[in-house]
Order: C-alpha cells, then structure tokens, then sequence
C-alpha cells in the first residue's frame, strides 16, 4: 500500500466505491502501522519514530473512521428492495417483464462487506456526534480512536435513553394511578367539584382505605358493588407500586 493512503478527511472520495476501497485497503494499512507500533515498543527505539508512527496511526484511524460514516450515509439512501415492474421503464421489449437493480444488500457485498459491517456504518452515521467525541479524546490521549469505542459509546447511549423512556413511562403510569386513586376518594366523600388538597402517600392512603371502607359499608345497598371495586383498585395499585410518589 502506498503511504498517500493517510489523506485528510475533507479530501476522502465521494463515491462509495471508492469509500470502500479506501476502508479496505486502509484498514490493512492502520493494522500494520499499529505493529510496527509494537515493534518500536518491543526493542525500545527512539520515541521520536514511535510519535512519528502513533501520528500517521492516528490520521489515518480518524479518516478511516470518518470514510466509514460517508458510507452509512450513503447505504441508507439506498432501498432495501430495489424492484422495478417493466412498465416503469420505457426501452423495455416484449421478452422484459421486470427489470431490477442491485438491491442494498446485493451493493453492500459488491463493495467487499458483510450486513454486520454496513449495519456498523449506518449506526456510525447516526451517531456523529459520538464520532467526534471519540476522535477528540483520542487526540486529547495522544492514542488512536476506534471504530469499537464509538460503537460501544453508542450502546451506553442507547441503553440510557431506553432507561430513561422506562423510567418516564413508569413514571405516568404512576402519576396516573395516583391520580385514580384521589379521584375516587373524592367522589366517595362526595367532593368531585372540591378536591381535597392532600398530598397522596403512604400513610394517607392507608388513611382513606379505612375511611371509605366504613363509608362505603354505610352506603345503599345498590352502592356496594361500586365500593369493592373502588377499594379493589385502590388495593391493587398499591400492590404494584412500593414507592407512593407525590402528585402536584
């Protein structure tokens, strides 16, 4: 491989193919610099060859890394399933029912990857915000940035994001059978058009189960039926949720 392969990043090709080419060939280049790191390392050479080396490691890394999310841009423009009936073209003979195109998959194993690899790109893509993250802290530790630390900080996001949307959904459902529970109290104590301005906890609720149940039992009978309901939700909520949060 020639040493122009470590070219700055605006100047990457525009072509995917040629993107993939760049990868391919850049990635063989980035694993050797990174043993001639070793090698350095091993016999203790001067480390003005070994900065020398972590540098050219370094640009070439970043711009690889950068090829990289160029092409999951480009994979995602393309359709899963590119098929096009005859009639949508207009030179097609009596013998052409169905002209086709290459189909994503069928142009991410043209350019020599695998789906695991293009599924890569496109979260890469995604994801630029870590790129560059990533790439300045590699900068900062004088170390080389990898395609592995970006995905691994994109999986952490993830996996916060989705705690966080778990943890906002138990929160409504929360908030909402809080609310049921105050809601049906005051319609037991016949002050739907008055709400009673208490703080629902704990100890209140435990409160209002002894207090409807007496009230209830006091009721019609006709009204019953409605009172073990109301408690049986009550009942059951509170099962569900050790934490009685406040609702303002």
């Amino acid at each position: 491989m020639q040493e122009g392969i470590i070219i700055q990043n605006k100047q990457l090709p525009d072509k995917i193919e040629d993107l993939a080419k760049f990868v391919l060939v850049g990635r063989e280049k980035l694993t050797s610099v990174r043993a001639e790191i070793r090698a350095i390392d091993k016999l203790e050479l001067a480390e003005e060859v070994r900065e020398q080396k972590r540098e050219e490691a370094q640009m070439l890394a970043e711009a690889l890394i950068d090829a990289e999310v160029r092409i999951g841009d480009l994979l995602k423009t393309i359709p899963k399933n590119n098929t096009f009936k005859g009639n949508q073209y207009k030179e097609v003979n009596s013998q052409q029912c169905e002209k086709t195109i290459e189909s994503k998959q069928e142009v991410i194993t043209r350019l020599g990857f695998n789906k695991d690899q293009a599924n890569r790109f496109e979260t890469m893509a995604s994801n630029k915000d870590i790129v560059e993250q990533v790439k300045a802290e590699a900068r900062e530790n004088e170390d080389i940035p990898t395609r592995t630390r970006v995905l691994q900080l994109v999986k952490e996001k993830t996996k916060e994001e989705k705690a966080n949307e778990n943890l906002q959904e138990q929160f409504v459902q929360e908030s909402k059978d809080l609310d049921k529970i105050h809601a049906i109290y005051c319609r037991i104590n016949d002050a739907v058009y008055k709400p009673i301005s208490v703080e629902v906890n704990e100890e209140n609720v435990g409160y209002w189960l002894e207090d409807m149940t007496q009230k209830e039992m006091e009721r019609e009978e006709k009204n019953i039926d409605e009172a073990i309901y109301n408690l049986s939700e009550i009942k059951r909520i509170m099962k569900n949720y050790k934490v009685i949060r406040r609702v303002k």
